[in-house]
């Protein structure tokens, strides 16, 4: 932070001048490296979700050989693209993650590959940057278009690769054929996979499509009972896998919900198990969400409800450390520890593993202290926290930005924000952080142009200010 006078403006970064870093331990505050939201390793967020963990996946094998035989296949094209469409939960990440990781594609030889996470926002020099920032392993390629797509040529030229599209949503020719101008350079046989939700989509990329079906009933229930039994356990009850029956079928062969509703049932006695199967939420039809995921939420204690929704505050594809995301529910008061128990910590941790063991997050297999939250989920957070916790940039179409306690504001391509208490009433917040997710992309601090004395008159009740993008 720096500053001339009390009443000039300031920008606000990542060093802490000597004066402050002096009082940090008396303030008890922690330097951005031990407190990184959405860290991966190193306070880098990673670049893709390649990884899955093969034992909690069944019913997939058929569409894995047949994309695996595409992959594979000689052809005459120097760049194909397949593109593998079903709708929200049906699993179409996990199969790409399968496909990906199996031996027999490292022995196919693609000497380039590369998993890319794209999401909400296909912005052509984002896409462009993340695919070159992941096969180089590098992020210093400067802010030019075009210098960013010569060097992706460059680096693909004449090379067998192997390039992951991951939940793609845009629908805009032009955008993509500007991405897909420098990948024409590859050798014979390079692949793009793509993995989305829409037809149309597909469409727009001139893709062959390999459309993604329900889970089949007989593994509806082999992958509930893994859940709700956990292998071997025997229900409580003998009634319980009668009542479980019916409710596969109400899960629709949809496998996050399968999961979600295993997770929920786990050692519950059998009213629960009947009182979940003739509950409500399962006509529900104004909104997108799965009622089985509405009824994991529902049946949530108040408590993690809590926790839960104030994800809601990350974009989709977030990468979360544990530790940090307990420190932030510290800072908001919602770790309900009683005196002489546990520590706050402590009761985060058993917050968050609770969340973990009903499946409302998923943890890497390469980095034990990184999670992920399903889309789908972050769509479920979105629903049930209402008009509390408000996501600029998602949410700039409701007119209720007034009664947000809860503000980020995805910072993307600007490193400003100066719509305090345009956009947002200050003196309600109790959080207030930018966040970022463009690809691999990272910037090291935000700027404020505001006064020191007008930026705190303004929060009267905050909690957590972040200063930093890491």
């Amino acid at each position: 932070m720096k500053y001339n006078t009390p009443d000039s403006k300031f920008n606000l970064n990542l060093n802490l001048k000597p004066v402050l870093a002096s009082r940090m331990d008396n303030l008890g505050l922690k330097k951005p490296s031990d407190l990184v939201v959405g860290s991966g390793s190193g306070g880098k967020v990673p670049q893709s979700t390649s990884s899955v963990v093969e034992s909690d996946i069944c019913g997939r094998e058929g569409d894995k050989e047949i994309i695996i035989n595409w992959l594979t296949s000689n052809t005459d094209n120097k760049l194909s693209v397949l593109s593998i469409v079903g709708m929200d939960g049906l699993g179409k990440t996990t199969l790409a993650q399968l496909v990906y990781n199996d031996p027999r594609i490292e022995n196919n030889r693609f000497e380039v590959k590369a998993w890319i996470c794209v999401s909400e926002e296909f912005d052509v020099f984002n896409v462009s940057r993340a695919i070159l920032d992941t096969i180089t392993g590098s992020t210093d390629h400067g802010r030019e278009l075009e210098i960013v797509q010569r060097r992706l040529k460059e680096n693909l030229a004449d090379k067998k690769f192997l390039l992951v599209l991951d939940d793609v949503r845009n629908e805009s020719r032009p955008k993509w054929e500007a991405v897909q101008d420098s990948l024409v350079c590859g050798a014979q046989g390079s692949r793009i996979l793509v993995t989305t939700r829409s037809e149309e989509v597909a469409s727009t990329m001139r893709s062959k499509k390999h459309k993604l079906e329900q889970l089949p009933e007989d593994y509806c229930w082999q992958l509930f009972a893994k859940h709700a039994f956990r292998d071997d356990n025997l229900p409580r009850d003998p009634v319980c896998p009668d009542i479980g029956m019916k409710i596969v079928k109400k899960c629709k062969g949809l496998p996050l919900a399968l999961k979600s509703m295993g997770s929920l049932l786990h050692n519950k006695p059998a009213w629960e198990w009947e009182s979940v199967l003739k509950s409500e939420i399962w006509e529900l039809k104004d909104s997108d969400i799965a009622p089985a995921l509405a009824l994991s939420y529902h049946h949530l204690p108040a408590h993690l409800k809590t926790c839960f929704a104030y994800c809601a505050l990350f974009p989709k594809d977030y990468v979360f450390d544990k530790e940090c995301l307990i420190q932030l529910w510290m800072a908001e008061n919602f770790l309900h520890c009683h005196q002489g128990s546990k520590s706050p910590e402590e009761v985060g941790q058993q917050y968050f593993n609770d969340l973990l063991s009903r499946s409302f997050f998923q943890q890497s297999s390469e980095n034990k202290e990184v999670f992920f939250m399903h889309d789908v989920l972050n769509d479920l957070g979105k629903y049930v926290c209402g008009d509390i916790y408000f996501r600029l940039e998602v949410d700039q179409a409701k007119c209720t930005q007034k009664t947000a306690r809860y503000f980020s504001v995805a910072m993307n391509n600007k490193q400003h924000f100066d719509e305090f208490g345009t956009l947002c009433d200050t003196k309600r917040l109790r959080t207030f952080m930018p966040t970022i997710r463009i690809m691999n992309e990272y910037y090291n601090s935000w700027h404020c142009n505001m006064s020191i004395p007008e930026l705190f008159s303004k929060f009267k009740f905050l909690r957590v200010l972040s200063l930093s993008l890491l």
